[in-house]
């Protein structure tokens, strides 16, 4: 039985401290509905004021989540699912934990960019492998397994749902925004 948990300030609007409760995607409405959905939030941190910021926020529900993830290229998928069953089985994942990456076991607290990843239904958390969080070190390995073809996709995507001003036009690199 999977552990249900009130979605904590974590994966929670930044600006508002809301539930969101919009699908990125589609724009369903997620919370009330009880809808089965993802969020994800990508944080950079800037060491020298000891600033934590989000960089971008978002939940898509599940139906939109498997679409993407069936766009992208058989290699991708393939390269991101060994990286995956890789690094959980030589880190031997046991709990949840939004303190060190879930691939690397690198210390979120020392990560420049970060993102957590929670499974969500409705107003609840579902507790599994999620919630989880994946460091720059991981984001950059997994980066580098992506094709060109995907690589175009998750570019397309970003421009698509995500803008905003030119100084974070590296941070929002279409490879942080690959569907994990």
């Amino acid at each position: 039985m999977i552990n249900e948990q009130p979605i904590d300030e974590r994966f929670r609007d930044s600006e508002t401290g809301k539930l969101i409760d919009h699908c990125l995607v589609c724009n369903n409405e997620l919370v009330l509905s009880g809808s089965e959905y993802f969020v994800e939030r990508i944080f950079r941190r800037v060491p020298n004021l000891e600033i934590v910021e989000p960089i971008f926020e978002y939940a898509m529900c599940k139906s939109c989540a498997e679409n993407m993830r069936e766009d992208l290229s058989k290699e991708s998928l393939k390269n991101i699912e060994a990286y995956f069953m890789g690094n959980l089985q030589k880190n031997e994942f046991t709990q949840a934990s939004t303190e060190t990456c879930l691939m690397t076991g690198k210390s979120i607290n020392a990560s420049t960019e970060f993102s957590f990843h929670a499974h969500c239904q409705g107003d609840k958390m579902l507790e599994s492998i999620f919630p989880y969080a994946i460091s720059d070190q991981a984001t950059d390995e997994i980066s580098e397994l992506l094709s060109q073809e995907t690589v175009d996709q998750l570019d397309d995507f970003k421009g698509k749902y995500f803008t905003g001003p030119p100084e974070l036009a590296d941070i929002l690199n279409p490879k942080r925004f690959v569907p994990l």
